[in-house]
């Protein structure tokens, strides 16, 4: 099992968790694990395909993170595959995470959590591979100025080549059980949190305006994106999923 739930870390978390629910995210109770001293205020979201984790924070930032069913199997195949994997115990003294370096120098953890919970897991396998209209998916978007390096390392962690450019800038991942990650060419690295819509995004963008959510559709050279204002005094990228394949190829 492999699932895309990045940590949005916000000053903001209830401001967070109405913009979520209004595009659509069902909140998880409890939370599944996430590793966190106790006492940290967080929340938990599901797409049609991924999750996101809201933790309160004084400095905003997104952390990649994984969610698998058996970490230590996890780790065995990722090392397996030529990535190192440490297992460590995470923040609240108890809870077990895998800490993977990529060759850029992100890190980023996966944690185990009960399989049984499938919010966040599309409902039909196709919709792994082809999803259906109207559906919304966590896209965490991974700048980087190694693109092959982030490839193999989400290859090696079990992820999918969903969509890749021709010209090496741009590689798409899927997980099995939902969310993308996108290995993006830039100067440095960083995680940014981001969403891909199957369908026309003007049926999201009504949706948010009805509940008074600005949003700004644009036309990008890859194809559409709706912007919205988050929480944190930042935008949003909701990226229309792409259609005109040209310079691009997908798997």
């Amino acid at each position: 099992m492999l699932r895309v739930r990045p940590t949005v870390h916000t000053p903001h978390p209830e401001a967070w968790a109405l913009l979520l629910g209004e595009m659509g995210l069902g909140e998880i109770t409890p939370p599944p694990a996430t590793g966190a001293p106790s006492g940290t205020a967080q929340r938990c979201f599901a797409a049609d395909s991924g999750r996101i984790l809201l933790q309160e924070s004084a400095k905003p930032g997104t952390e990649l993170v994984f969610e698998v069913r058996d970490l230590e199997k996890f780790a065995q195949w990722t090392i397996a595959d030529g990535t190192p994997v440490d297992l460590r115990t995470a923040a609240d003294g108890s809870t077990a995470l895998a800490h993977i370096t990529a060759p850029d120098g992100l890190e980023f953890t996966a944690l185990g959590v009960d399989a049984a919970v499938d919010a966040g897991t599309p409902r039909f396998p196709q919709d792994t591979e082809t999803p259906r209209p109207g559906t919304l998916a966590v896209l965490a978007l991974w700048n980087t100025p190694d693109v092959p390096g982030a490839s193999s390392t989400l290859a090696n962690i079990g992820a999918k080549p969903d969509t890749t450019s021709n010209g090496g800038a741009w590689a798409q991942y899927r997980a099995k059980h939902g969310g993308f990650v996108a290995a993006h060419a830039g100067a440095s690295r960083g995680i940014e949190l981001s969403l891909e819509y199957s369908g026309k995004l003007e049926a999201l963008a009504d949706r948010l305006s009805s509940a008074g959510i600005e949003a700004q559709l644009v036309d990008e050279a890859y194809g559409r994106t709706l912007l919205v204002e988050h929480p944190d005094g930042a935008q949003l990228w909701i990226n229309e999923r792409q259609q005109d394949l040209y310079g691009y190829s997908r798997h």
